[in-house]
């Protein structure tokens, strides 16, 4: 599968996308399909890879003294794996396909070469990045009440 590099760039708001910004996402982006109850990610493993979620639904679930709670149920444009990618640290919960899926991926190594190459675009990835992840902080609080 090629990743739909028209709808990654909208959602990235790269305005205008000329031949070479395309040809740079396609690099850095690769293309999984999942499919229904597969892992995408197991908790406590280092994830070097950050995931958009471009269709299907995602379960996210958090293991804790053998009580499991499920964390969020995600449709597409949802990106997951950030606090390991970036932080460093092993994954803090399960990620499953809770139906069929496409995930869009980047590794920390095409991040760093995105970085040091375009980074405009990285910036815009982290842009992204950063409105998802207020997205789901706001959900939260809005759960609480």
């Amino acid at each position: 599968m090629q990743v739909n590099i028209d709808w990654l760039a909208e959602k990235l708001r790269i305005q205008a996308l000329n031949k070479e910004q395309r040809g740079i996402l396609a690099t850095a982006f690769e293309s999984e399909f999942v499919l229904k109850d597969m892992p995408i990610i197991h908790q406590g493993t280092s994830v070097r890879s950050l995931y958009v979620l471009h269709s299907g639904s995602l379960r996210i679930v958090h293991k804790n003294n053998f009580h499991l709670a499920t964390l969020n149920k995600n449709s597409h444009s949802r990106t997951f794996g950030e606090m390991s990618f970036f932080g460093d640290e092993p994954a803090s919960a399960d990620v499953y396909a809770e139906q069929p899926c496409e995930v869009y991926k980047i590794t920390c190594e095409k991040f760093q070469w995105l970085m040091q190459n375009h980074a405009d675009i990285a910036m815009k990835l982290m842009a992204f990045v950063l409105r998802n992840m207020g997205e789901i902080i706001r959900s939260m609080d809005n759960s609480k009440h």
